[in-house]
């Protein structure tokens, strides 16, 4: 909602990307550790990242949906165009990714107080 009440998005070409990116790597980084993590055992370090990053990249889809279903019904000009659409879904994709191998990492990390 910052983005077009401070019409950052004009003001940034960047901004969007960067939007995507973040907000789907805070998302899927928060399900991964507080939902995912103790559902897939030690070892599975292949499944558990496929299985984030999945995550990510369908919210991010679902998000694209959103803005479309947005654009039909309201008097927005959210989506700017098919290029638009597959630059967000990749760049919810890098979020989803660094995401899921960030919690790989949080998950490996030492607890304090666990033996």
């Amino acid at each position: 909602m910052a983005g077009y009440a401070f019409d950052l998005y004009a003001a940034f070409w960047w901004f969007d990307r960067f939007l995507h990116a973040a907000t789907i790597l805070a998302l899927t980084f928060w399900l991964a550790v507080m939902i995912l993590s103790d559902g897939i055992r030690e070892g599975r370090t292949v499944l558990f990242v496929l299985l984030v990053a999945s995550t990510g990249v369908a919210i991010g889809a679902l998000w694209e949906v959103a803005e479309w279903v947005f654009d039909r019904f309201a008097s927005g000009n959210v989506i700017k165009g098919k290029d638009d659409t597959v630059i967000d879904i990749v760049m919810d994709t890098a979020g989803a990714v660094a995401a899921a191998v960030l919690a790989l990492r949080f998950r490996r990390a030492p607890r304090q107080g666990a033996p």
